[in-house]
C-alpha cells in the first residue's frame, strides 16, 4: 500500500516550450500522445504571434501562454512548476522527425532507475554554438562532463532532484541543467536519437544565444561575481507612482473605509494586517482581468522597466516584496518582467474569480512585535535569500517609506526612493544601477 502511494506521482509530464511553432507543434503533439508513459502534456507558448496556442489546445495539450517572450528557461521553469508528475521530459516544438520510439528511448534510463538526468544526442555535427563555445569551455572547467550534444533541447529528468527556481530564463537553461546535475553528482547519461530535423537559428539569434550560454556557465562557476545577488523592490510609490489600494478604493467605493482603518493603524489601535484582512473582501467576484483594467490606469515609474531589464540582463535576481494584494502585484510583475514576488495572496474559486479571502501567510507578524503586517518583509526577504543561499549583505532593497523599514533592515544596502529612511536616498530609479556592483 505504502509503496504504491510513493509511486503515484512517478508518471511522466511532457513539457514543450514553443515560440511561433504553428507549423510543427501539431505533429510533435501527435507523436507525444502516442507515448503511453506520458500522462500529461504541457505546452508553454512563450509569447507567440502565430496560432501556436490555438493549435496546441485543439490537439489536446494543456497550454500556458506568456503574453510576452520571457525566454526558454522561463518556459521550462513554468512547465516544471505546474507539472503533476515527478518525471519530466522536455521536447523542442520545432522537431520535424520525432517518433514515439525516440521519446521512449529518452525516458527509459530515467524510468528504469538507471539515470537521474538524460540528455539526447544526434548523429550530426554539433551546432556552431556548441562547437565553438560550449565544448571548449566545458573541456576546461568541467572536463569530466563528456556529452556529444550538451545543448540539445530534449532532456528527461526527475524534478525532485533539481531546484528549478535557480534556473535562468534565457537560452542558458540547457547547459545550466547539465552543470547543476553534475554539481549535485546526479547520474547523467546521453542517448542517441539518430537524425534530427529542426528549424535553424539565424546568425543574430546564435550570437545572442552564445552570450547567454557563456554568462550561464561563468555564473554557475561563480566566475561572474556581484556584490549583491538579490534585488528587492517595493511596489507602491516605488515601481509604480501611486498607492494601488487607494486607486482600487476609489474605483470600487471603499475609500472612506480605507481612511478609517489607516487612521486606526496610525493611532496604534490595530496592526496594519487588519487592513489587509478587512479590505480583501472587496475583491470577491472580481477576475484578474478586472484588476488588470484598473492597474493599467496606474503609471509605472519612469525607468523602472529599463532598470529591471538591465538588472536581469546582468543576471541579478529581482523580486517584488509588497503589501499589495497578489492580483495587483501580478499585473505589474508581468508588465515589468519580474517572475516572482511575495505579497498577500488571494484565493481563487473554480470560476477563476477571487473569493475575497486570503491564503495563510507564512510571513505574517503574528505577535505584532515587528511591523504588524500580513507580510513582514524581513521574513519574506529571509525566506527568499535562504532559498538561494544568499547572505543579507548580498541583498539590496529599494522602497519609498516607513512601511519598508522591515525590507531595509533585511538587506545589506537599502535605497530610499525620495526618502531618508534608508541607507542611501535616491531621486530616480535609474540610480539603482550605480549601486549594484
Amino acid at each position: 500500500m505504502g509503496k504504491t502511494k510513493s509511486r503515484q506521482h512517478d508518471g511522466v509530464t511532457c513539457i514543450i516550450p514553443a515560440l511561433n511553432e504553428e507549423k510543427t507543434i501539431e505533429d510533435v503533439l501527435k507523436v507525444v500522445k502516442k507515448v503511453p508513459e506520458v500522462s500529461e502534456i504541457i505546452v508553454i507558448d512563450d509569447g507567440s504571434s502565430d496560432r501556436t496556442s490555438e493549435i496546441a489546445q485543439v490537439a489536446g495539450a494543456k497550454v500556458i501562454r506568456h503574453e510576452t517572450n520571457l525566454g526558454k528557461g522561463a518556459s521550462m521553469k513554468e512547465g516544471a512548476r505546474i507539472a503533476k508528475n515527478a518525471y519530466l521530459v522536455f521536447i523542442d516544438a520545432d522537431l520535424q522527425n520525432l517518433s514515439p520510439a525516440k521519446v521512449r528511448k529518452l525516458l527509459d534510463p530515467l524510468i528504469s532507475g538507471k539515470a537521474d538526468f538524460v540528455k539526447a544526442s544526434y548523429n550530426y555535427a554539433m551546432g556552431r554554438v556548441a562547437k565553438l563555445v560550449v565544448k571548449p569551455l566545458l573541456k576546461i572547467v568541467y572536463p569530466f562532463i563528456k556529452l556529444e550534444h550538451p545543448l540539445s533541447g530534449e532532456v528527461a529528468l526527475d524534478r525532485r532532484k533539481f531546484r528549478f527556481e535557480h534556473i535562468e530564463d534565457g537560452w542558458g537553461v540547457d547547459i545550466q541543467l547539465v552543470l547543476q546535475a553534475a554539481r549535485r553528482k546526479l547520474r547523467i547519461t546521453e542517448v542517441s536519437l539518430g537524425k534530427k530535423v529542426h528549424k535553424h537559428q539565424n546568425l543574430d539569434a546564435l550570437s545572442e544565444m552564445s552570450e547567454q550560454i557563456i554568462r550561464t556557465i561563468l555564473s554557475e562557476l561563480q566566475i561572474i561575481a556581484h556584490r549583491y545577488q538579490l534585488i528587492f523592490f517595493d511596489l507602491d510609490k516605488t515601481l509604480i507612482t501611486k498607492s494601488s489600494i487607494q486607486i482600487f478604493a476609489k474605483e470600487w467605493g471603499f475609500t472612506q473605509e480605507l481612511k478609517e482603518l489607516q487612521a486606526r493603524v496610525k493611532k496604534g489601535e490595530i496592526p496594519d494586517k487588519v487592513i489587509t484582512k478587512t479590505l480583501v473582501r472587496h475583491f470577491k467576484g472580481k477576475s484578474q482581468q478586472d484588476v488588470d483594467t484598473i492597474c493599467a490606469q496606474i503609471p509605472i515609474h519612469p525607468f523602472a522597466a529599463q532598470v529591471i531589464a538591465q538588472l536581469r540582463k546582468q543576471r541579478y535576481r529581482v523580486r517584488i516584496v509588497s503589501a499589495a494584494y497578489s492580483p495587483v502585484v501580478r499585473s505589474f510583475a508581468m508588465r515589468l518582467n519580474v517572475h516572482d514576488f511575495v505579497c498577500p495572496r488571494l484565493r481563487v474559486g473554480k470560476n477563476k474569480r477571487f473569493t475575497g479571502t486570503l491564503k495563510p501567510s507564512r510571513f505574517e507578524d503574528k505577535s505584532n512585535t515587528c511591523c504588524g503586517m500580513y507580510v513582514c518583509k524581513i521574513k519574506a526577504v529571509d525566506y527568499v535569500r535562504r532559498r538561494f543561499g544568499v547572505k543579507r549583505r548580498e541583498c539590496m532593497a529599494i522602497g519609498d517609506g516607513k512601511s519598508d523599514r522591515c525590507l531595509f533592515r533585511a538587506c545589506g544596502l537599502s535605497l530610499g526612493y525620495k526618502n531618508d529612511i534608508a541607507d542611501v536616498r535616491i531621486e530616480n530609479l535609474s540610480e539603482v544601477l550605480m549601486h549594484i556592483d
